[in-house]
Order: structure tokens, then sequence, then C-alpha cells
């Protein structure tokens, strides 16, 4: 009997592994309205969900380039079947897609948790973790990175509090220190799924 209790005790904890998965991929049902920056100017969605899921995305308005952009709609089916947001974007219409994709996840919000991601900095990578509370990004602490000291500081110190502030990661990069500010941007996008 005793040869038996690891099988049972796995079997339990993946049971339960899977209970939590399902429910973190859960939203709150209703009809929200988000935006980002497509390659022509702001594109808006609806994102509708049904049970706990999406259930459709409609564009509702966009500047995009006709042909491109209709390619780019398939995002939108990935993400219903995926039920997620960290899909692939489009080729051949990768800033579309990769608007569609930011703006369901500007309408839906962030899932709350703490989330961590890489980016390339000026020279070194540049690992961030990302704090989300109620649905909003809370704070963001410079995990590792080895770029140049006192140069970059300034965007240590800026871009985090701007991406706070804004709730986006479109925000200015630190005069004298553009390579570490676009690092901790991708480092953040990356935590995100951005």
């Amino acid at each position: 009997m005793k040869k038996f209790r690891p099988i049972v005790i796995t079997v339990l904890s993946l049971a339960i592994i899977s209970v939590l998965s399902i429910g973190a991929l859960a939203w709150n049902d209703g009809t929200y309205t988000g935006t980002a920056d497509g390659h022509n100017g702001p594109l808006t969605v609806e994102v509708v969900v049904v049970d706990g899921k999406i259930s459709t995305i409609e564009v509702v308005d966009h500047s995009e380039t006709p042909g491109l952009f209709d390619l780019g709609l398939t995002v939108r089916e990935t993400i219903i079947a995926e039920q997620s947001l960290t899909v692939d974007t489009v080729s051949g219409a990768t800033v579309s897609s990769r608007a569609i994709i930011a703006a369901v996840k500007n309408a839906l919000g962030f899932a709350d948790g703490t989330y961590t991601g890489k980016g390339q900095g000026f020279k070194s990578e540049i690992v961030v973790e990302v704090e989300v509370k109620d649905g909003k990004i809370a704070s963001i602490t410079i995990v590792s990175q080895d770029e140049t000291p006192i140069i970059s500081d300034a965007a240590y110190a800026a871009i985090p509090e701007a991406i706070i502030a804004a709730q986006s990661t479109d925000v200015d990069t630190v005069s004298g220190a553009t390579g570490t500010s676009k690092g901790i941007i991708a480092a953040v996008n990356n935590a995100l799924g951005l």
C-alpha cells in the first residue's frame, strides 16, 4: 500500500495545479474597451467576456492600412482559441497584430501577480520584476543588469516611474541613457507579454 502513496500525492498535486491554472485564466464577464497604438494611429477594440472566457474581439476604430490590417485581424482568433494574450504576432502585419493584442490587454487589464521579464539594454541584458495589483502595474524592480553606472541611473529612476504613471510602456526614453531605457521598456513588455 505504501507504494501507491506517491502516485496519489502526485495525482492530487496535478489536480490542484490544474484547478489553479484554470482559475487564473478567468476574466470577469462583461464588455470591455481598450486602445493601443497601431502603425497609423490609435486602434480600439471591444472585448466580450462570457463565462470567464474571451468570447469575441471586435476592432471598432483604427487607421491601419487596408489589406495588411486584414491579415493582422487573424490574431483575434488565436487569442480566443488559446484564451491567452501571450500569442504570436502575424507575419506581414506585425505592428497591427501587436496593436490588437495590446488593445485587448488594455481592455482586460493585467492579471494580478508578479512577472519577470528580460530586455536588451545598451550593453547588457536587463531583468525586471513587475508587480500587478488590481489590474494595474504597481511596481517595477530592476533584478539584474550590467549597464554603465551613473549613465544608466537616470533611466532606472525615470522609466519605471513613467510606466507606472502611464500604465503603459509607451513612454519617452531618457536622453543620454536611451539604450538602457529601451532595455527596461523591453523587459517590462516581456514580463507582461506585450
